[in-house]
């Protein structure tokens, strides 16, 4: 199998807290696959993308390209997606055409949905959140089956303790997405049945982080929301 193959039995997720760094390399991945500089078009989003954002990109996705023989797109979405964005990204990268690429960029991969991930080759540039260790994923996971089971009451009082601040509040829904997420893959890559409410509480924790981090909604209140939620 040739290189040039190889390359298109994947779309790419480049993952990087530089973004500097992640625009060079799918800059080199181009470079790599000959595409002239015309065939490449870099759509970088300055906000949240949402659903319409990527109905501006389906337009375009089937556009042939001038000089190469393939082209390339490039999403820079280094400030999050919204779930319908998502979803409308998936149906792209399930039937891409023939003679396109396309190159995911964000700033973590958590941030995606698993059903994209599956899509994709993923490329880590750099991973510099601080690694959960066994004791505290178990910690974690034990904390995510307890909300699900656990009445209203004893929901409120974890909404109090994660939300005493917005870079706590932050730092736990970042750990409880990654361990989630952890599982879900790990299930779709045994072939395993999961369940999909499973999908719908990360979706539910993906646009909580999203709204927390980029609005100045009350912590303690999305906390609630999102726990008497799932």
């Amino acid at each position: 199998m040739s290189r040039r193959f190889e390359i298109f039995m994947h779309s790419f997720l480049i993952s990087s807290k530089d973004r500097d760094e992640a625009l060079k390399k799918a800059t080199s991945l181009c470079s790599q696959e000959r595409i002239d500089k015309i065939d490449v078009e870099f759509i970088n989003f300055e906000k949240l993308v949402g659903i319409e954002d990527i109905r501006a990109v389906q337009k375009k996705i089937y556009l042939k390209p001038i000089k190469s023989d393939i082209k390339a797109i490039v999403l820079a979405a280094f400030n999050g997606m919204t779930v319908e964005a998502q979803n409308a990204t998936l149906k792209i990268l399930e039937e891409p055409p023939n003679n396109t690429i396309i190159l995911l960029l964000v700033e973590t991969d958590w941030q995606v949905l698993p059903t994209i991930l599956s899509r994709c080759k993923i490329i880590k540039i750099d991973d510099k959140r601080e690694k959960l260790g066994e004791l505290e994923e178990d910690q974690i996971a034990e904390v995510l089956s307890s909300i699900s089971t656990s009445g209203v009451g004893r929901r409120l009082r974890l909404a109090q303790d994660f939300g005493e601040s917005r870079e706590e509040t932050i730092i736990w829904l970042e750990k409880m997405i990654i361990i989630l997420r952890k599982n879900i893959i790990e299930e779709i890559n045994k072939d395993m049945a999961f369940e999909q409410n499973k999908i719908k509480i990360l979706q539910k924790m993906q646009d909580t982080y999203t709204i927390v981090k980029t609005t100045n909604i009350n912590q303690r209140f999305a906390l609630e929301n999102l726990f008497l939620s799932i």
